[in-house]
């Protein structure tokens, strides 16, 4: 009997003529002889025992399929660590993704909406803007296009897992905090020596920067101090605490000369750092377009300051609050002969009797945003106290964020003098390129 056997050959492929070469060159074969095997084929790799290259070069491995190759702990986490490194210790997954940890590489466990090796492609375009609702942002938000709104807090707070909402840091004092009743908490006097008189208001900003109109300081007051948790003047409450001023940074553009209240801004930098409390804890700053905003729509906003009552009249012996809605610019500009800046707003009323007063200048104009309060302006000048058809006038503190993150947080570029009259602290003068 024959034993006849048939080979099925694919569709494309073709029997060569004899003439054909049936051997391959020493060269070629040499080649073939050499091709790399890989170590997970042929069989199931979890038939087969832990190999470090199958489980770790060939492949990304963890840190439990590298426990496979050694079955022992101490020495997995010894080799896996000093052959890989830590391939996420430089953060590369965009977006607020996660970083799993491989064999000289990583991978990023993407949020909802984004993909990319390091979540930086954007699935779909997100409904969130920070021109509506503030993005749902409960403090500061940032465009991020297409792609929606991303949030961030103001100092003091932390940003919660559903990327909108704001939380107290643990063992850290937040500012602007809502648990008590207004933002007079955040509120300064500055006393003149050596008469004790109260001449001016300022905001707390952190431990060691207080925040006031620069005129308080050009109108030749001479030396004085900084009190926090001050209520009644008269009164001796216990909350009072008293600090010197080391330096004064006055705005660059401010000159008394061409105008008393343009750029009417100034800070403080204390000796030591002041210790707060309920009674004195800091008011939160906003970058630029969050407190525009803020000062526009968050109507109406708490003044506060030992002014006089009335025009002419007497100063106030405790503190005092009074709110303000916002006034439009035109509206504002058209009431006043004076020149009105684009450094300045007005807020009041236009025929009632609530409003700020001579002694309130360097006080906070304050607005509350889901509990917390944000300083938007500062004391600055007005014509008579509450008169009909006039407004308070106010710094447009917006436009100095970048400056006040510069001194505060930053390096100082600046001339200092003597200032005149004074003994205990210098006059600065803060350069920075205009904006």
């Amino acid at each position: 009997a024959r034993l006849y056997v048939f080979l099925a050959l694919p569709p494309h492929f073709t029997v060569s003529p004899a003439t054909s070469q049936v051997f391959l060159s020493d060269q070629a074969a040499t080649g073939v002889l050499r091709r790399h095997k890989r170590y997970n084929t042929g069989v199931f790799e979890e038939f087969l025992e832990g190999d470090l290259n199958r489980e770790c070069i060939e492949e990304k491995c963890d840190l439990e399929e590298a426990r496979e190759i050694f079955e022992n702990d101490e020495r997995t986490v010894s080799v896996y660590f000093n052959i890989n490194g830590d391939q996420c210790k430089s953060g590369p997954c965009q977006n607020q993704g996660t970083c799993k940890d491989h064999l000289g590489s990583y991978t990023c466990l993407c949020l909802p909406g984004f993909t990319g090796r390091n979540c930086e492609i954007g699935k779909q375009k997100s409904s969130r803007r920070c021109d509506f609702n503030n993005g749902d942002c409960m403090h500061f938000c940032q465009s991020m296009g297409n792609f929606g709104a991303k949030c961030s807090c103001a100092d003091g707070y932390v940003l919660m897992p559903d990327g909108m909402n704001c939380q107290p840091e643990v063992m850290k004092l937040p500012c602007g905090c809502s648990q008590y009743p207004s933002s007079s908490s955040g509120q300064v006097a500055l006393i003149a020596r050596p008469s004790g008189q109260l001449f001016c208001g300022g905001s707390i900003l952190s431990e060691l920067w207080v925040i006031t109109a620069a005129h308080c300081l050009v109108e030749g007051q001479g030396s004085f101090f900084i009190r926090v948790g001050e209520h009644n003047i008269y009164n001796n409450e216990g909350s009072e605490q008293d600090y010197e001023v080391l330096v004064e940074h006055v705005h660059p553009r401010y000159d008394a000369s061409v105008s008393m209240y343009n750029h009417d801004v100034a800070l403080l930098r204390l000796q030591s750092p002041i210790n707060f409390s309920t009674t004195a804890r800091p008011i939160c700053l906003g970058p630029k377009a969050f407190t525009e905003a803020l000062m526009k729509e968050a109507s109406p906003a708490t003044v506060s300051g030992w002014g006089r009552t009335r025009f002419l009249g007497s100063t106030a012996t405790a503190l005092q609050k009074v709110e303000v809605p916002f006034t439009d610019r035109t509206e504002c500009k058209d009431s006043s002969s004076a020149r009105i800046t684009r450094y300045m707003f007005c807020a009041g009323y236009y025929d009632e009797a609530k409003d700020s007063c001579q002694g309130d200048s360097g006080g906070p104009h304050a607005n509350r945003y889901h509990d917390t309060w944000f300083l938007t302006g500062i004391v600055s000048w007005g014509e008579e106290c509450a008169k009909e058809g006039k407004y308070g006038v106010y710094t447009r503190v917006s436009h100095y964020y970048r400056w006040i993150q510069h001194i505060i947080g930053l390096t100082e570029h600046r001339l200092a003098v003597d200032r005149p009259e004074s003994g205990t602290h210098s006059y600065t003068v803060s350069y920075l390129t205009p904006f």
